[in-house]
């Protein structure tokens, strides 16, 4: 039993899909807006009626920001549920 406690194996592991997530939170939220703002609607739209491109960027734009806003939730959770547990270990 002892070993299993004091095995730090599981802690870096842990740590590093924690690190791991984060990041990729970060990447996806500069691409997405870097893509989302290079889109072009004005010559998509030219031939439609209306402006539906437009209309779905800017709903596609309001979901993620629904999203991007929520996120950082979900990484300070994250971040807890790992304090959490190594606090629970001391």
């Amino acid at each position: 039993m002892k070993k299993l406690i004091e095995n730090d194996e599981a802690d870096v592991k842990m740590i590093g899909a924690v690190v791991g997530i984060l990041v990729t939170l970060i990447i996806a939220v500069l691409v997405f807006y870097n893509i989302a703002g290079s889109i072009d609607t004005t010559s998509i739209d030219a031939g439609l009626t209306g402006t539906p491109a437009a209309n779905a960027t800017d709903a596609t734009l309001d979901q993620s920001a629904t999203f991007f806003s929520v996120a950082p939730i979900i990484a300070i959770v994250i971040v807890a549920v790992v304090i959490l547990g190594y606090v629970s270990r001391i």
